[in-house]
């Protein structure tokens, strides 16, 4: 503060008193979390991010106070900016050196804050039904809250003191409006000269009752010349003679009294006195208070002040009569008042810009929009409790409560900070960090609520204003912050990797919501129109069939292309026009398969499942379209489908009968082969690749990547090389799809292919893991993508690696059929990986020992295997090893290299 401004405002200085109740939290918290690990390395790495962050983002909403057209609230700012961040930095660099806790505190500690902070606030089905009742009931109290502008009210006056005012008031006449007339000038004369003028007017108004009384320095203060000319007038009535007649007269009668002749010298001095004109400094000297009161000079501008007191009813009349370019009018509580107006909207203005600051102190830290939101949720809704509970119970804003309010954002701000880095912290390990942060967080409740709740009983109406703001606020930041934000971060981000699905960005988000909004009004307003043309229009059963098919077909690629960041493509390599009927097979993996077909022709009956059939969106339509379930079954309905597809449709069927839940092809079932043969019609395969990767089965979510129409050859229904039954067709032709598909599957998934996946599993997981796992893939991209090749398809592998687990993503990804135990020689790390999305949904697991080996005989490693591990080399028969990793493979004596390519080597026994 010296360096900046030199001085400071003692509102500051008291309120640094109130900045204590944040600035000793921070050393609770450091405390906190050194007692519970004992370990300065990874204490630092804990607590230092969202102390910053706390302590930064409280600073800047202080600071916001510079916005405010007050010098005090701009000092206030400046020094608990800079209070905020010196405590929050010392905190950091003194607390660790100074506090030293046992290895086993935490054990042998069982205080009452200790319990409390492992009780699940967030879990208890009653405290949630009181949040969200506080909550809506904020809803329509917060609007309530009014500001108290009467300064007055902030006084502390004892009842008998205020009594004697009342009868003083009421006996003096104060009780009536007292308004403030101010003449000025360049010069004292000018000033004084129109002041003269005023009281003249002010002295007729008051005979004629439109004024009560006026108090003005009138009487004793007069402009130079009229000084002069009184000067003058005196000098001229008291002539030599007159002079002599006065002072003979005084001494003859004072002789008879027997007084002597030196009496009267002091009263005769007034005569031979050579008069001078007073200026207002002289005045000054004679009373210092009345001259301050009334009279003020700045740079030789003077104002002269002149009180005037009237009834309530004629103070408009007055301010009319008496405002000029020369004289103001001055209602000193009216200038209050509208000062304090203008403070409330400097205060909601402040509100706004701290928010907003404190959205880009969240966005600098976080670097993910959804973490900001989600953060910045709480710290709204523990502004809305406190605005509604104030609105509630009739509590309202002032001066000093107002200035509070920047300390209670800043504590709503620390918790959902702290809160934040707890959740993100159990979502990135899977250990429920949040009893320690809930501990640090109670001790800053407590201390908060003993330092300035306290001030409740206090008799002093501010003081009491400031303990009755603070503790709403605390205690709604505090609900808010334990009880909704748990279940919200979980909610919005770690719920879907423990259900198997990966979490998703904003953007997706909304690119998902407003492809599924065209889906089903597109779908329905297509449905309908569809409907009534194929009613109304006097045209052929069969054309009617084929209006519907090109109608739907144009809708379905509409749908796809509604996503830009999705890549649609039919590759035709055997240049099929569809002008042939068939039965077309396809893999099924997504609801998006029958859009993507739907892209290749349209003249197509679908088979469909019942929930298409049944659909409140299509079902209509796809009944009149003649579409067939699958339910009624197609043994007995061959001449029902028969009819239906005429001479011009090809009927389309997923062989494997609903999806799978990965990107391998599962087994066929028969009915698509024997309606082949019964109906004498050609095998068409399709294959649909990439809509496993951008709405799996489950999800309801669209990713990006590509969606490609492979169409196949031709299996003429009669080709006897896939077998004579319709059973071996099955067979046949299901090997040979699968084939198909595993070769455009290699054709067309690069080493960026799962990406996306891959980074969007590490999502919302802490900062240095993600730009890890980034780095890592973009330097080995290309060894991890070949490294499938070193695989098969089933095989059943241990990786001995030590990495966050991208290694073992990907290979999962490749292929679902693989088995994969993994060891991570870092326990962190093990625990970060094993929190992945992907374990649930495919046959990942992570391991803490090795002796899980039995049965497994290929091994992968990523790592440096320790020297007590090396011995179990000898139970597997395949080792591939990757490159440029420094791993020692001199103990591999008794395998053969078998396979080296650039990335890795294969060695087998």
């Amino acid at each position: 503060m010296y360096f900046i401004q030199g001085t400071i405002s003692a509102i500051s200085l008291s309120i640094g008193a109130i900045l204590l109740g944040i600035t000793i939290d921070y050393s609770l918290h450091i405390m906190t979390h050194y007692k519970h690990n004992s370990n300065s390395k990874i204490l630092f790495r804990e607590i230092t991010k969202p102390l910053i962050m706390s302590s930064t983002s409280t600073a800047i909403a202080f600071l916001c106070l510079l916005f405010v057209k007050s010098d005090v609230l701009r000092d206030l700012g400046i020094f608990a900016g800079i209070t905020v961040v010196v405590s929050g930095i010392f905190s950091l660099l003194i607390i660790p050196h100074l506090y030293h806790p046992k290895a086993n505190s935490v054990e042998n500690n069982s205080s009452i804050i200790e319990k409390l902070a492992f009780f699940s606030f967030h879990n208890n089905k009653f405290l949630i039904g009181i949040c969200l009742i506080l909550i809506a009931v904020s809803c329509f109290t917060f609007n309530k809250v009014t500001f108290d502008q009467d300064l007055s009210k902030l006084n502390y006056i004892p009842q008998d003191q205020k009594i004697a005012e009342q009868k003083l008031e009421t006996s003096s006449n104060s009780i009536s409006k007292a308004l403030y007339v101010v003449n000025y000038g360049t010069n004292q004369d000018e000033a004084l000269k129109q002041n003269l003028a005023l009281t003249k007017r002010l002295a007729k108004a008051e005979n004629k009752q439109d004024i009560l009384s006026y108090n003005s320095i009138q009487s004793l203060v007069l402009p130079t010349d009229i000084q002069q000319e009184k000067i003058k007038n005196w000098n001229t009535f008291w002539t030599k003679d007159k002079v002599n007649f006065v002072k003979q007269q005084f001494v003859s009668e004072g002789k008879k009294y027997g007084f002597k002749t030196s009496v009267y010298d002091d009263f005769f001095s007034i005569f031979d006195k050579n008069y001078t004109v007073l200026k207002l400094e002289d005045y000054k000297a004679f009373n210092p208070s009345l001259f301050n009161e009334f009279v003020s000079e700045k740079d030789g501008f003077y104002t002269i002040s002149t009180l005037v007191k009237l009834k309530e009813e004629n103070r408009e009349n007055f301010i009319k009569t008496y405002q000029n370019n020369e004289t103001i009018v001055i209602d000193r509580k009216q200038l209050n008042e509208n000062f304090l107006e203008n403070l409330v909207n400097d205060f909601n203005n402040l509100v706004n810009y701290s928010f907003i600051a404190v959205l880009l102190i969240l966005w600098y830290f976080f670097r993910r929009i959804e973490l900001v939101i989600i953060s910045a949720i709480p710290i709204a809704l523990s502004g809305l409790v406190t605005a509604g509970l104030m609105g509630l119970f009739g509590i309202q804003f002032n001066i000093f409560s107002s200035i509070v309010c920047t300390l209670i954002f800043g504590h709503g701000v620390d918790f959902s900070i702290f809160m934040t880095s707890a959740l993100q912290k159990e979502y990135t390990t899977g250990k429920d960090e949040m009893p320690t942060y809930r501990t640090s967080i109670l001790l800053a409740v407590i201390t908060t609520v003993l330092a300035i709740g306290a001030l409740i009983f206090a008799k002093h109406p501010a003081l009491k204003s400031i303990a009755s703001v603070s503790l709403v606020g605390v205690i709604a930041a505090l609900v808010i912050t334990f009880i909704f934000y748990p279940i919200l971060f979980r909610f919005f981000i770690a719920n879907r990797p423990q259900k198997g699905k990966s979490p998703l960005t904003l953007w997706l988000t909304i690119q998902s919501v407003l492809f599924f909004i065209y889906f089903g009004l597109g779908g329905i307003l297509f449905s309908v129109t569809l409907r009534l043309l194929m009613i109304i229009l006097p045209i052929s059963k069969t054309n009617k069939y084929k209006l519907f098919g090109n109608g739907m077909a144009l809708f379905m690629k509409s749908v796809l292309y509604i996503k830009p960041t999705v890549i649609k493509k039919v590759i035709n390599p055997y240049h099929e026009d569809f002008s042939k009927q068939s039965i077309i097979i396809a893999n099924h993996t997504s609801f998006l398969d029958t859009l993507a077909i739907g892209m290749c022709t349209p003249y197509i009956v679908f088979l469909v499942n019942d929930w298409v059939y049944k659909s409140p969106i299509f079902g209509k339509a796809v009944k009149m379209a003649g579409f067939y379930p699958v339910s009624s079954g197609v043994e007995d309905n061959v001449d029902v489908i028969k009819e239906r597809i005429g001479k011009d449709f090809s009927l389309m069927i997923f062989p494997e009968g609903t999806r799978s839940l990965n990107n391998n092809v599962t087994r066929f079932h028969k009915g698509a082969f024997y309606l082949s043969e019964k109906l004498q019609l050609d095998i068409l395969p399709i294959y649909i690749h990439g809509n496993s990767e951008i709405i799996p089965k489950g999800d309801f979510n669209v990713y990006d990547g590509h969606i490609f129409s492979v169409i196949g050859e031709r299996i003429a229904w009669n080709d006897e090389s896939y077998g004579k039954t319709y059973s071996e067709r099955t067979k046949k032709i299901s090997r040979k799809f699968k084939e198909d598909f595993q070769n455009i599957r290699n054709q067309y998934e690069d080493e960026n292919y799962f990406k996306q996946k891959l980074f969007l599993s590490f999502l919302y997981k802490e900062n240095e893991i993600i730009t890890e796992v980034k780095k890592d893939f973009k330097q080995n991209k290309n060894v991890y993508h070949k490294l499938n090749e070193a695989f098969t398809i089933n095989e059943k592998i241990l990786h001995y690696g030590n990495d966050y687990g991208q290694i073992d993503f990907l290979l999962v990804m490749q292929q679902a059929a693989r088995q994969l135990f993994s060891f991570v020689k870092n326990e962190e790390k093990r625990e970060i990986a094993s929190t992945n999305y992907i374990t649930k949904t495919r046959n990942l697991k992570y391991i803490h020992n090795l002796n899980v080996i039995d049965d497994i005989k290929t091994l992968l490693i990523s790592t440096t295997i320790d020297d007590e591990d090396q011995e179990l080399i000898q139970f597997f028969e395949k080792i591939v090893v990757l490159k440029n990793r420094k791993i020692d493979v001199t103990f591999l004596t008794s395998f053969t290299k078998q396979i080296e390519t650039d990335g890795y080597v294969v060695y087998t026994k």
